[in-house]
């Protein structure tokens, strides 16, 4: 479905450490990459679907690669995102445009290898798109310089339905009837990022619930990792900021367990940056312990965090 060690060979790896380091578990990925198979070679602007691997779970995207044909092309490539709508009679269906991302340039200098596209390009997001399952992946080319790649396919031992794409023209950004004329290949695209909970030290998953004091309202938070080491991250709550890259709770692991002075245990910080109410569930994915922690408190300004040092032994 989604050949990891292809994106260790294409993606630089301090971006590829940031998008798996949380945890391959949590990680969310939508789209497909694979080796290169040829040009799309479109004739004007178009919005090309990538139907065959829709969002494995809920969670945010920070991270694209797309293959093109054509370096270097400025403002050349919009990403974009849809959510899959039932229409009766309708094959695939409809789609409800979410949100893009860009104008990107395409950069990297082409290659002549024949593996890979002429171009294998990485973005970042800025912000990060939050996706739910099922949500697919569209790529735009805005000029005549160069267009996207296809990826190749190849069946497994119990064949699932040849994967496709479908090229819509313009610059699409709203909802639409997709066309029943799919390529029987894959648009070379994908964005990948971190599920609803934090993956700490390898070993330990984080999830965060949010109420609002003011109004009642519950949320879930989105995660978002801030170091290669997997020990620092932190929960925003777009639900209630509109924004998926604000932080609000940060949560810290720390492990200890190879210093005896200090315990030899792990150990969990929490602290918010906002007066709402939250409860952390940390579960120790080695043994099953769970452990929650909570500010409950309503009171406006109160910023109270906490630490434990005890809890989880190695």
């Amino acid at each position: 479905m989604f050949p990891i060690g292809y994106l260790r060979r294409f993606v630089p790896v301090g971006l590829f450490l940031a998008a798996s380091s949380a945890g391959l578990g949590q990680s969310l990925l939508v789209g497909y990459a694979d080796a290169y198979a040829g040009n799309l070679n479109p004739s004007g602007v178009e919005t090309v679907f990538q139907l065959w691997q829709a969002a494995d779970i809920d969670g945010v995207v920070t991270t694209a690669v797309f293959g093109w044909s054509n370096s270097p092309c400025p403002a050349a490539v919009k990403i974009k995102f849809f959510r899959p709508v039932p229409v009766v009679g309708v094959n695939p269906s409809g789609a409800l445009f979410l949100t893009e991302r860009g104008p990107f340039d395409v950069t990297q200098p082409l290659m002549s290898s024949g593996v890979g596209p002429p171009v294998t390009q990485t973005v970042i997001f800025n912000p990060p798109v939050p996706l739910r399952v099922g949500d697919i992946i569209a790529i735009t080319n805005l000029t005549s310089c160069g267009g996207p790649t296809f990826a190749r396919y190849i069946p497994s031992p119990n064949p699932l339905p040849p994967p496709f794409s479908v090229a819509v023209p313009g610059d699409v950004v709203s909802s639409l009837l997709l066309p029943n004329a799919p390529y029987d290949r894959p648009v070379f695209v994908t964005a990948f990022g971190t599920g609803p909970t934090l993956e700490l030290l390898g070993r330990f998953r984080v999830g965060l619930v949010a109420v609002d004091p003011r109004t009642g309202r519950q949320t879930a938070g989105s995660p978002i990792l801030l170091t290669l080491t997997g020990s620092t991250g932190y929960f925003s709550l777009p639900d209630f900021t509109g924004d998926p890259t604000f932080p609000e709770i940060m949560v810290k692991m720390v492990d200890a367990t190879r210093t005896p002075s200090l315990g030899g245990t792990f150990w969990f910080f929490h602290a918010p940056l906002t007066d709402v109410q939250y409860t952390i569930t940390v579960t120790d994915l080695t043994n099953g312990r769970v452990k929650t922690y909570a500010k409950a408190s309503g009171s406006p300004g109160q910023l109270c965090g906490g630490v434990d040092t005890s809890a989880f032994v190695p």
